[in-house]
């Protein structure tokens, strides 16, 4: 190969290279927020999990009827046919 076509050759080999590199750098800092966001947003899962967990626990509980018996009774003061309640004051 001639002179004439190396030194064209290699000026474009280097924009290239130049071009390419400017493409890279511009992709990750754009990727930057998203990763950010996808961090963010497995937090938020990885929390919904666990609330889901603990909801699916408390379900699993009340689904027995002793238990929910149990709760209803604290939580609206009801009692049974056969039993009595006896109110004490707070200060008691």
């Amino acid at each position: 190969m001639s002179d004439k076509l190396i030194k064209p050759i290699i000026i474009f080999e280097l924009l290239l290279v130049i071009y390419l590199g400017w493409l890279i750098i511009k992709e990750k800092r754009d990727n930057r927020p998203l990763k950010n966001n996808l961090t963010n947003y497995q937090q938020i899962i990885k929390s919904l999990e666990k609330e889901n967990y603990e909801l699916k626990k408390r379900l699993e509980y009340l689904n027995n009827p002793e238990n929910l018996k149990k709760e209803l009774k604290e939580k609206f003061n009801l009692t049974s046919p056969d039993e009595k309640m006896i109110l004490l004051p707070e200060n008691f």
